[in-house]
């Protein structure tokens, strides 16, 4: 009975779609850097820890079943999003529909466009009801733009749904790719909602596409924040200016005052932008902002390089041929922005993309093994015996999840985002598998990582490698027999959580 329960709970979420929703003297010497506040990464596991929760972008503290408390990643979900979504096409056939070479015609383009195409998904409100009263999980993953497009898929009245947050960083993203300076544009973040912040011709206007479902006006000249007056943290693809959460215990990361923009910027930004939000305080500590100034420090988690293309460099004659364009612009710019000591912004958007071609595969199978759903469901699923535990990991992911690529080409998901849109690659479904057999019991303790690998070939068709008493089983989740005793060929990746070769070696 209890599994025709969670079979239920699963199409509910499936089919549910939505409804709701100073100018001063203060100079560059002012703008400390301190190198105390670097973050320790002091080996390849903390690196896969860290683009864990890239992969993963829950905006609270949540807990997995078995293995600990799942954190924000850094520096905020929306700095991971907005480059992710630069490398969206999604993003980029918006931003090439709505652009003007007016700045307004642009922005009241862009509202038009989420009235017509957005809405705030039912189950981020209808799920967390539910989903606590039967002691179940809460998802609060944030979404990229092909995520968002996803779900609008499965919706009748939007092409894109997401929560606030989520459309926030889509818009700051399209606002970018169509001229706005990082100087100009931010997503803000305040007490449970996100909006985005534009300039233009020298005035402030806030852009909130929540509040159009339901007001048919996203562009507003002053605006009253729906809980308190605090603002946290604006950010883009280059900048962070982070205030302060009142939660340092939750959220100790966001309650260091961190800043990486021109102090005087900075200033007039303040000035134009606290009035427009009802006399907003900066931040839990209420900043004065030639305090917060002295105060902050760059946040080491972010290079100060702004994606440089907009619709004016997309090339070719139709609107899809330039957002093609625009697409592999930004994305050769993403890439080589990668690779330095510590991971940057773009670093950590190629793991929120789900890259298989990045140097740590190892973070999609740890954030399997911490997903909330994937973790809550094998709990359900897990049997006293090794044999049924993967006979019936695998013949249930077959018969759940709908095999088909739903991520770009060379992607992954991420396992929760597979359950809420029911379908997946076999790609993504090894790697469900994965985190689900870890969180099952093998005779006294959990599925190790050394029993279990992810295999995927040349024709990135995923298998799960499953070491059962010294002799290794194949779990197929394409077409063909589920349970092989055989290697499958022409493999190119193998990893697990900890583990990442292009060999496979019984």
């Amino acid at each position: 009975m209890k599994y025709y329960i969670i079979v239920l709970g699963i199409i509910i979420l499936f089919f549910s779609s939505s409804f709701i929703g100073l100018t001063s003297s203060i100079q560059e010497e002012n703008f400390v850097f301190d190198e105390t506040r670097q973050p320790l990464i002091t080996n390849d596991s903390d690196l896969i820890a860290e683009y864990t929760l890239s992969v993963m972008r829950y905006d609270h503290l949540i807990e997995s079943d078995n293995f600990g408390d799942v954190n924000m990643p850094k520096p905020t979900p929306g700095i991971v999003l907005i480059p992710t979504n630069m490398m969206c096409i999604e993003v980029c056939r918006s931003a090439v529909s709505v652009f003007h070479k007016d700045k307004m015609d642009t922005i009241l383009s862009l509202q038009e466009y989420d009235l017509n195409n957005m809405v705030v998904g039912l189950h981020y409100l209808f799920w967390h009801v539910w989903a606590t009263k039967h002691s179940m999980p809460c998802l609060g993953q944030k979404i990229s733009a092909h995520e968002m497009r996803l779900l609008g898929d499965r919706c009748l009245w939007a092409n894109l749904i997401g929560d606030c947050y989520s459309q926030s960083a889509f818009n700051t993203a399209v606002l970018r790719l169509c001229g706005f300076s990082p100087e100009e544009v931010f997503s803000l973040l305040m007490p449970a909602h996100a909006v985005n912040i534009v300039k233009i011709n020298d005035t402030w206007y806030v852009f909130d596409s929540v509040q159009a479902q339901f007001a048919r006006k996203a562009v507003c000249d002053e605006y009253y924040p729906p809980l308190e007056d605090i603002i946290y943290w604006l950010e883009n693809d280059k900048y962070f200016i982070n205030f302060g959460t009142p939660y340092p215990e939750v959220f100790p990361y966001q309650d260091n005052p961190y800043s990486n923009i021109d102090p005087i910027i900075l200033i007039s930004i303040v000035e134009n932008i606290v009035p427009l939000f009802n006399n907003s305080m900066l931040g839990g500590q209420d900043w004065e902002i030639h305090e917060f100034i002295e105060n902050a420090t760059a946040s080491p988690d972010m290079v100060t390089n702004e994606v440089p293309y907009n619709v004016d460099d997309a090339t070719g004659s139709t609107d899809e041929e330039k957002a093609q364009s625009l697409l592999e612009l930004n994305k050769a710019f993403i890439f080589n922005q990668t690779g330095g000591e510590l991971p940057n912004q773009y670093d950590r958007s190629l793991y929120g993309l789900g890259l298989l071609s990045v140097d740590y595969p190892q973070a999609y199978a740890n954030a399997s093994k911490l997903a909330s759903w994937t973790s809550w469901l094998a709990k359900h699923l897990d049997t006293n015996s090794i044999m049924r535990d993967y006979f019936r990991t695998v013949h249930w992911i077959k018969f759940i999840i709908k095999n088909m690529q739903t991520m770009q080409e060379g992607c992954v998901g991420f396992s929760d985002f597979s359950y809420i849109r029911l379908a997946g690659s076999s790609a993504d479904k090894a790697i469900i598998a994965y985190g689900t057999l870890r969180n099952m019991k093998k005779e006294n303790s959990f599925w190790q990582p050394e029993d279990l690998y992810i295999l995927i070939t040349d024709d990135n068709e995923g298998y799960l490698a499953v070491n059962a008493k010294n002799d290794w089983k194949y779990l197929n989740f394409g077409k063909g027999k589920s349970i092989s005793s055989n290697s499958p060929e022409n493999i190119k990746m193998v990893f697990n959580e900890n583990e990442y070769s292009s060999v496979w070696l019984e």
